[in-house]
């Protein structure tokens, strides 16, 4: 039953993130914003709304800074993971779009597999093997429409989409030795002001995107509360009752999630 928690939570934080590039891209053809702006507000917002109903539901919301290595890693979650995977990932929807920038985000599983058995120093498992080929060629056919001379976008949402791919794996792996001994919620709302944060030094939240209206905020409202809010706290939640491998191949929802509202 726990490790089916797991799975659910998991589940429905693929979806949620898939909904989420959904929502950017119909941001990034509405008005002129920045991905790096919209990183900054979703990061920001959502990071201390996460940590204001926690303080006020009495958890120990700086239990996470009690040592300097959880201290360390928490940082390095909010940089590494969650700061570079939303910057990667959103660029690559602004070159291209939300369902090639979420099946090359895709990658990440096949990655996390990978790092897994080196770390292990076991071969991975026949089913791995053929989810890692099976994406591989799911990705060759994306990027070359089946002609390898021939990409089907710009190679901008390539690179980023691969390199979001790397972030798929940082905060999946990142956070592991922290929810053993921390609540994942207040793990994951310290990952996102931290990254929040630093991106606003970058992308100042005040810079307000040109002819932004009342729709546009109520999109960027759902990415925040929905997107990322939601999203990340029951994919990084469903760690403390699963294993990561299981965890990054139900991320496979987020670009399965993409794809058919896409078409819908």
């Amino acid at each position: 039953m726990t490790k089916f928690k797991g799975i659910i939570y998991a589940s429905l934080g693929a979806a949620f993130f898939g909904i989420s590039s959904i929502i950017a891209g119909l941001l990034f053809n509405r008005c002129s914003i920045e991905p790096g702006w919209l990183v900054t507000t979703r990061m920001l917002f959502s990071g201390l709304l996460l940590l204001a109903w926690l303080a006020i539901t009495k958890h120990n919301i700086f239990s996470v800074w009690s040592s300097v290595k959880s201290s360390l890693i928490i940082v390095a979650f909010g940089i590494f993971g969650v700061l570079f995977a939303q910057s990667s990932f959103l660029l690559s929807v602004y070159y291209g779009n939300a369902a090639i920038a979420t099946i090359l985000q895709s990658l990440g599983p096949s990655i996390i597999i990978i790092i897994l058995a080196i770390k292990s120093k076991a071969i991975p498992r026949r089913l791995d093997i053929i989810a890692i080929f099976l994406s591989l060629i799911g990705v060759f056919l994306l990027v070359t429409n089946g002609n390898i001379g021939e990409l089907s976008f710009s190679a901008s949402a390539l690179v980023w989409g691969l390199l979001s791919a790397l972030g798929v794996c940082a905060y999946t792996l990142i956070p592991c030795p922290l929810i053993k001994e921390h609540s994942p919620l207040s793990v994951v709302a310290w990952a996102l002001l931290i990254g929040g944060v630093i991106s606003n030094f970058l992308h100042p939240i005040t810079n307000l995107p040109k002819n932004f209206d009342q729709t546009d905020l109520l999109l960027v409202s759902l990415i925040v509360i929905v997107g990322t809010l939601l999203a990340y706290s029951l994919y990084i939640n469903s760690l403390k009752y699963t294993e990561p491998h299981i965890v990054g191949m139900l991320g496979m929802l987020e670009p399965v999630t993409a794809i058919l509202i896409s078409t819908v």
